[in-house]
């Protein structure tokens, strides 16, 4: 008998969460020592008693035995749970030998579901909308303990960011609390198991700041983002739950019982930055010690507006800490800091200099030519007030001070240090990184240093640009992009733990559709972007995304939630064709062109916006009607794509030649990526797409769209040498173009103007796990129960390794080569099966093999390798 084992449980995709207000729905991995393995049924019981749970005693409910290999978003379906409840789980499988494994016991805690709040809103009454009162206030709140404490959970929605204290430290490495969302229709309360913040006996107390975030960004800028219909004074909304050893409870609410001041941050914008006066500091303000004297009482507010929802996402953190690599100090007698990368994040700041000075730190991507300033004009023009990218912090006292900001964070490499001593006696700048904490699942590596530096730009971009959000840049917009994420979402699937990241935005986005069924390009939106940038080229996302993480899942009930605002949206579409013909779009932004970015001549784009438009209608149609397919429902949606189609094929197909309106890159790869032509034509078109990119000199010619419709047909035709000839070239455009002028994550154009840290053409990450390693889905069957293994074996690559994480196990594909044998491993998961397909030159018996679950390693002879 071999070793069978249940390996990792989640809920909700998550190990043991706090604070779920939606359905459970529970998944596990297992592991078998015996190839080909699987499970044949499940039973899960759910408990209030960890000990009843494990040994299958579900007094709460018991699915009972199962038939089936379901192991991926299995929802519970026993009677309602209550709130603010912790409930124990385990499952037990079997597999094909009947024998049964169980699960250690897991946990989920429910949040506050439909129990009303007992707590109040509230604010500073020193806070005015009719004033420029732009720092953060504190407020505490002191109360007694009336014995030993058994558990303390904190609920907590502090608008725009918050940070909470007990006894003076800090209950979590949470920041810029909560994401950012539309707030008069959604805002998120955290929960936190504050147990070990609370004192063993004697009072204690609770303290917040609240910062402004996007609740009340006053900057004057290009989105009207000051003029947002949530926008407000800082506000909070709390409950902490206290219980004791005895089992009685007590819960300390927000209500005008707390008290409110004036704090050291005299200004936070997460426009502009953060100033901080430490001559202002209250030490020990959250600590029960401290007397609260000139304190003025909290008033009453207005809530957000919204439906408040306990947030699963993973919080944005400090991840990693970079120290400069360089440091110098300029001839007007400034620091110059360079932490040899950009990134997203803020900085640790030992403040040197005599009590009063002020510090002034200045961020940016970019120094001028002559080295003496960072270069802010080519990212700052957007933001209309306020200066950009600045923190300033004022020192109380001669020797050295600490210092990090609260709530801001930047886009940047260097820092400019106004303020400091001409001499630093120590270390005075630590960058650190920050993003949505979600964990890095996938691997990719290989020999080639090229691939590997192309790997690291989009890493490094995407990172930057996950924030709570999918933003485009995180200095210039910190804007969400409807085309940036949907060209962007397969890789971070690939590369993150990044489902719960992309769930909570697909929430914003249904959160911001109109009745019509409009989206706005950039979500979440004051109300700007529904009359521009919004075509289907963009919006596309709301229906792939849907698809995309059911793809990753499985689960059905992702498509049931999301359908109807697909529906809507189609409709809305269709509202806006003419002859089935959509044109309102901006198309392929940033193919090659001339000029600044904020300046981009859509004239020069050569795919015709009409085409890409109405082709991502046509295909909104395809993917409606194998979602309806899924979930049971009639399917009008199949008819309507054929409708489109032939609408399109007239438009902007020649049917003698089969040339494609625009004659270029995008335009092939658009007609191919969306399947319009019959499979032989298709093939004719891709070849004339491979000729078009030869005499080319092997250049990339094409834009955000292109990049995903290029480069993927490519890698599903075989193609990859010529991918990784146009991968490979050094000169203008391309990836390696800009690693030639420092870049360090990817640019928002081919020819560096605009922002250097997009991550808009990050898309052929996914092309090396899919294409390069050639882990793929199998057609249309999700969560990876089947999946394609077609490794390019025939790219001069020595060795290559990648690894990606799949709702059953890690999936595994890599090789090494000697001379023209080659080595090829491959790992499959527990419960799936892997088809193998091999290039043309490999001579293998096993090509078009099934891989059952486990470890396979075959070795062949190669014929010379392309590329």
């Amino acid at each position: 008998m071999g070793c069978f084992e249940i390996v990792q449980c989640t809920c909700n995709h998550q190990e043991n969460p706090l604070g779920l207000d939606r359905t459970p729905r529970f998944g596990w991995k297992m592991r078998s020592d015996t190839r080909g393995d699987a499970q044949t049924a499940y039973r899960i019981t759910v408990s209030t008693d960890a000990r009843r749970a494990q040994a299958g005693q579900g007094d709460v409910w018991d699915s009972g035995q199962t038939a089936g290999d379901g192991n991926v978003s299995v929802a519970y379906a026993g009677p309602p749970l209550q709130p603010r409840t912790r409930y124990y789980w385990c499952v037990t499988a079997w597999n094909r030998a009947g024998e049964a494994a169980v699960s250690r016991p897991a946990f989920f805690e429910t949040g506050k579901l439909n129990e009303a709040w007992r707590a109040r809103w509230i604010t500073a009454p020193f806070l005015k909308m009719d004033k420029t009162d732009t720092g953060a206030p504190y407020l505490r709140r002191t109360f007694p303990l009336r014995g030993e404490v058994r558990s303390a959970r904190l609920y907590i929605c502090g608008l725009g960011y918050h940070e909470a204290f007990i006894e003076g430290k800090k209950v979590s490495e949470n920041l810029l609390e909560p994401a950012f969302t539309k707030y008069d229709a959604l805002s998120y309360y955290r929960v936190y198991d504050v147990t070990e913040y609370l004192p063993a006996a004697g009072p204690a107390t609770l303290g917040v700041a609240l910062g402004n975030g996007w609740y009340n960004c006053f900057t004057e800028d290009a989105w009207n983002i000051r003029q947002a219909s949530w926008r407000a004074v800082p506000k909070l909304l709390c409950e902490l739950y206290i219980t004791y050893a005895d089992g009685t409870q007590d819960c300390i609410c927000s209500d005008t019982g707390w008290k409110t001041s004036p704090g050291p941050i005299t200004f936070n914008s997460i426009r502009n930055g953060e100033w901080y006066d430490a001559r202002l500091e209250l030490p020990g303000w959250s600590e029960s010690t401290y007397g609260a004297d000139g304190w003025q009482d909290a008033e009453l507010v207005r809530g957000a507006g919204g439906v408040l929802r306990a947030a699963e996402m993973q919080p944005i953190r400090v991840m990693q800490e970079l120290a400069p690599v360089n440091a110098y100090r300029t001839q007007e007698g400034r620091w110059i800091f360079d932490l040899g990368q950009n990134f997203a994040g803020k900085v640790r700041l030992t403040a040197y200099g005599p009590a009063g000075s002020e510090i002034v730190l200045r961020y940016c991507e970019d120094l001028t030519g002559d080295g003496q300033h960072v270069e802010q004009k080519h990212i700052s023009g957007f933001v209309r007030t306020g200066e950009f990218q600045t923190d300033k912090y004022i020192k109380k006292s001669d020797g050295p001070e600490e210092w990090t900001p609260q709530f801001v964070y930047h886009g940047f490499r260097y820092v400019e240090a106004e303020g400091l001593p001409e001499e630093l006696p120590g270390p005075c700048i630590m960058g650190l990184v920050m993003h949505t904490s979600f964990e890095r699942t996938g691997h990719f590596e290989c020999s080639d240093d090229t691939l590997m530096t192309i790997q690291r730009l989009c890493h490094w971009s995407s990172i930057s640009n996950c924030q709570g959000v999918p933003t485009d840049c995180p200095h210039r917009e910190k804007n969400a992009w409807t085309g940036d994420a949907g060209t962007v979402h397969d890789q971070l699937l690939l590369n993150y733990d990044a489902f719960l990241f992309l769930e909570k935005w697909l929430d914003d986005l249904c959160q911001s559709q109109r009745p019509n069924g409009s989206i706005p390009c950039v979500c979440p939106s004051t109300g700007w972007g529904y009359n521009w940038g919004n075509g289907p080229d963009w919006s596309m996302v709301l229906t792939t995304l849907p698809w995309a993480l059911y793809e990753q899942t499985g689960d059905a009930a992702i498509l049931a939630r999301y359908y109807p605002f697909i529906c809507r949206h189609f409709d809305f579409m269709s509202s806006m064709a003419v002859d089935g013909i959509v044109n309102y779009g901006i198309g392929d932004w940033c193919a090659p062109f001339d000029g600044p970015a904020i300046s981009v001549n859509m004239s020069t784009f050569k795919a015709p916006v009409a085409l890409t438009d109405t082709a991502c209608y046509y295909r909104s149609a395809r993917m409606l009607s194998k979602m309806s397919r899924v979930l049971g429902l009639d399917d009008p949606y199949l008819a309507r794509s054929e409708e489109i189609r032939a609408a399109l094929l007239r438009n902007f197909v020649d049917a003698d030649t089969g040339e494609v309106a625009g004659a270029c890159q995008t335009s092939d790869g658009c007609v191919a990526f969306h399947h319009l032509l019959k499979p032989q034509e298709e093939a004719r078109l891709m070849e004339r797409l491979a000729e078009r990119i030869a005499q080319n000199g092997w250049h990339i010619d094409y834009g955000i769209l292109g990049s995903k419709y290029v480069l993927n047909m490519l890698g599903e035709y075989g193609r990859t040498d010529v991918i990784y000839k146009m991968l490979t070239r050094e000169d203008y455009p391309g990836y390696l173009y800009w690693v030639a002028h420092g870049c360090t994550t990817l640019a928002e154009c081919w020819n560096l103007g605009g922002s250097h840290n997009h991550y808009m053409f990050s898309d052929v990450s996914a092309v090396f796990y899919r294409y390069f390693a050639g882990i793929r889905p199998d057609g249309d069957i999700p969560a990876y129960r089947s999946f394609l293994l077609a490794p390019a074996l025939d790219l001069a690559i020595d060795t290559l390794s990648c690894s990606v994480e799949s709702p059953h196990g890690t999936i595994f594909a890599g090789w090494k080569k000697d001379g023209d044998t080659v080595t090829f491993t491959a790992g499959v998961p527990f419960g799936t099966t892997a088809r193998l397909r091999l290039p043309a030159g490999v001579q293998a018996p096993e090509n078009g093999a099934v891989l059952g679950g486990g470890r396979h390693e075959f070795c062949w002879k190669i014929a010379q390798s392309a590329g």
